[in-house]
C-alpha cells in the first residue's frame, strides 16, 4: 500500500501547531504562560527546521521515504540521548547498565507526567491511567531482588555463598525482569495509542491535550517541562517504542 512522505506530515502537523502556539502567545496576558509557550515554539521551530531539511535531502539525492526510514532504523533518538552508568559496583552486564538507565530515566522524567496532575483523561482512561504506577513499583521490587542476587555473586566476601548458590536464580530473575518491563511497556504504549488515535480524530479522551505541562518544583528531571499534553504523550510513545526495540523479546 502506497504511503505518504511522513516527514511532509510531519512538517504540514507542526506548521498547524505553530500556528496555534503563536495565536496562544499573541493572545495570552498571563507572563508565566508566555514564557511557556514562547519555549515550545522554539523547540517546535527547531523540529520544523529539522524537518525541511530530512525533506531537502530526499529531493536532492532521490530518496523515498521508505529508503530514508530504513537508513536510519536503528537509531534510538531518546535512548542515546540519556547518560549510561553502571547498574551496580563491577558491573559486567551492559546490556543491564544501558537498561537500568533508561527506566531510570523513564521513572524520573516520564512516569510522573502520567499522573492526573498532569494529564486529564476521561473516567475510563483515568482508571486505564491509574495502574502504570503500581506496575512499575512492582517492576522495581524485581529490579532490587536481582540486584541483591548478582551482588551476591561477584562480592569477594561471599564468594563462599555464591559458588553453593544456584546461579541459575539470577539468569531467571533477569529474565523475569525483562519480560515484565517488555509486558509494561507493550501495554503503555498500546494505552497511548488509543489516546493519541482518539485525539487525531477529534475525541476527548484527552480533555486537556493543548495546556502545557508545567513540572512542579519538587520534581527534580524536567525533560517535558513546557510541553503540551499531546506532545508528553507523544514523546512517551517514542519512548515505550524504543525501550520496546532495544528489549529486541518476541511479541508471544
Amino acid at each position: 500500500m502506497a504511503r505518504g512522505n511522513k516527514a511532509q506530515n510531519e512538517l504540514e502537523s507542526k506548521m498547524l501547531i505553530l500556528k496555534q502556539l503563536e495565536g496562544v502567545y499573541k493572545t495570552s496576558t498571563d507572563l508565566d504562560q508566555r514564557k511557556r509557550v514562547a519555549r515550545e515554539i522554539r523547540s517546535v521551530k527547531r523540529s520544523i527546521s529539522n524537518l525541511q531539511s530530512i525533506l531537502s535531502l530526499q529531493q536532492k539525492y532521490g530518496l523515498t521515504q521508505v529508503q530514508y526510514e530504513i537508513e536510519g532504523d536503528e537509531a534510538f533518538k531518546l535512548l542515546s540521548r540519556i547518560l549510561v552508568a553502571k547498574f551496580i559496583n563491577d558491573s559486567r552486564d551492559t546490556e543491564m547498565d544501558a537498561l537500568v538507565s533508561y527506566v531510570d530515566f523513564y521513572e524520573k522524567n516520564y512516569l510522573p507526567v502520567l499522573s492526573e496532575y498532569y494529564i486529564k483523561l476521561d473516567y475510563n482512561n483515568s482508571m486505564k491511567r491509574d495502574v502504570y504506577y503500581p506496575r512499575y513499583m512492582e517492576l522495581k521490587k524485581m529490579l532490587n531482588e536481582y540486584m541483591y542476587e548478582v551482588e551476591v555473586q561477584i562480592r569477594e566476601e561471599f564468594t563462599s555463598i555464591a559458588v553453593h548458590k544456584d546461579k541459575s536464580l539470577v539468569y531467571k530473575l533477569r529474565q523475569q525482569y525483562l519480560l515484565g518491563l517488555d509486558k509494561y511497556y507493550r501495554d503503555l504504549r498500546a494505552f497511548l495509542d488509543e489516546l493519541l488515535g482518539d485525539h487525531a480524530s477529534g475525541g476527548s479522551s484527552v480533555l486537556n491535550p493543548l495546556d502545557f505541562v508545567s513540572m512542579s518544583e519538587f520534581e527534580v528531571d524536567r525533560k517535558v517541562d513546557g510541553y503540551t499534553v499531546i506532545n508528553a504523550l507523544i514523546e512517551l510513545q517514542t519512548f515505550s517504542n524504543e525501550i520496546i526495540r532495544f528489549l529486541a523479546i518476541p511479541n508471544m
